[in-house]
């Protein structure tokens, strides 16, 4: 509350704050657990107190970067064998890009775990790992890592494009969303998973995502396909069968 304090005046806000801190957690069956400390993960104020939390993350960072000096200074530590380092944060998630040694890269596991323990925070050890850029890593659902660049030999590029685990995440809604029990009519099916699919596609749009959204469309596709053809199946002889789905993104030409 300290830090929330120095940016906030307003005594209404913070007495708002506080009353989120007391105000416990409604169980699955009704009662109400009170809690010793921090909000319930996933709360509506858990993002704001973990992004002013971890702001003590960037402040520790962004005095090490300053450190360092101009691009001419930074270059002439970096030959000397100083490690130069920045942070990427979003809410509590963060990733440190460390150019020096495997070394360099481990001792942050100390270093950061030491600014974090005056706030009551620690490093979740199953969600942090050290990491070369061209093992690659996770990150706000994106796979982020250094691979050959396509007709330029012995050149290499980071590529960003969606994680395993982002694109099973997807297939599952669709795989939700297209049970046989859960639609009336084709048009209900299309209506609940289009906004899905459209949502998605436009995040990861801006990677290397064209091959992952090719494969989310043979699978959606079949996936409504079947639904259609058993719906077809069940009809009754002489009903006009319902139209077969078009392919994510429109008819394609055949040719």
């Amino acid at each position: 509350m300290g830090r929330v304090r120095g940016r906030i005046g307003d005594k209404r806000v913070l007495g708002l704050v506080k009353a989120f801190l007391r105000a416990g957690i409604l169980t699955e069956e009704g009662n109400d657990r009170r809690t010793i400390t921090g909000t319930p993960q996933g709360g509506i104020l858990s993002p704001l107190l973990a992004s002013i939390a971890l702001s003590v993350v960037d402040e520790h960072f962004a005095r090490k970067w300053e450190a360092l000096g101009p691009s001419w200074t930074r270059a002439k530590h970096r030959r000397a064998g100083v490690p130069a380092m920045r942070l990427v944060r979003y809410a509590d998630d963060f990733v440190v890009m460390v150019a020096g040694t495997c070394g360099d890269a481990e001792a942050l596991w100390d270093e950061v775990a030491a600014v974090l323990a005056p706030m009551g925070l620690r490093l979740s050890e199953e969600k942090t790992r050290v990491c070369h850029i061209d093992e690659g890593f996770d990150f706000l659902g994106w796979h982020i890592q250094r691979r050959s660049w396509r007709g330029r030999t012995g050149k290499k590029a980071v590529h960003t494009y969606p994680s395993k685990k982002a694109l099973a995440s997807v297939m599952a809604k669709v795989r939700s969303l297209t049970r046989r029990e859960k639609h009336r009519t084709l048009a209900d099916l299309l209506r609940s998973v289009n906004p899905v699919l459209r949502g998605w596609c436009n995040y990861f749009r801006h990677g290397v995502s064209s091959r992952t959204f090719g494969y989310l469309d043979h699978f959606s596709w079949w996936r409504i396909f079947g639904l259609a053809l058993q719906a077809a199946r069940r009809a009754e002889q002489g009903d006009s069968c319902p139209p077969l789905p078009p392919r994510l993104g429109g008819p394609r030409r055949q040719g």
